[in-house]
């Protein structure tokens, strides 16, 4: 899945002779929204963050004949730059357990484990009740799996900061 989506990126950057907005990212979507809105204090709200910008900068760019390509793509952006935020916030979190010995940090292992199956089956039931309606079922679970990351983002990030205090 993640190959699919890099290639979809690549291949959008490359049919268009574009440079990318940011670099490395051709998404049009600006990692640094997020990082903005999260400093704003508006944390867990923070998910939509830099997706109209990547929405009215990707429209400009593609000319294909997929209505939901660009929504996929800024989705797609949105969920991978929360899952880099989520591995590091996670691994901030599990450096701090280990300071408490092996077994917080074994529970904290097996929490994220959990989180995952739930989240995939939760994605999975809003791609599948979509389809059902006849709506965008990819839409529904880029949305879902982009939201579940920032609302875990939080969650840890909330743990986190609980620690420091």
């Amino acid at each position: 899945m993640k190959l699919t989506r890099s290639i979809t990126i690549a291949a959008f950057a490359i049919n268009l002779n574009a440079l990318p907005v940011f670099a490395g990212d051709a998404s049009g979507l600006d990692p640094a929204a997020i990082d903005q809105c999260i400093e704003a204090g508006e944390g867990g709200d923070c998910a939509d963050a830099g997706m109209q910008a990547c929405r009215e900068y990707a429209e400009t760019k593609y000319t294909g004949d997929d209505p939901d390509f660009v929504e996929k793509n800024c989705l797609d952006a949105s969920h991978q730059a929360w899952e880099a935020k989520l591995s590091d916030i996670y691994q901030a979190l599990l450096d701090k357990e280990g300071d408490a010995g092996i077994k917080p940090q074994e529970m904290l292992r097996q929490t994220e484990h959990a989180w995952i199956g739930f989240r995939d089956s939760l994605c999975n039931y809003a791609m599948e009740a979509a389809k059902a309606r006849e709506a965008g079922g990819d839409l529904a679970r880029l949305k879902c799996q982009r939201d579940e990351a920032a609302r875990h983002w939080a969650l840890l990030n909330t743990r986190l900061e609980g620690m420091r205090e």
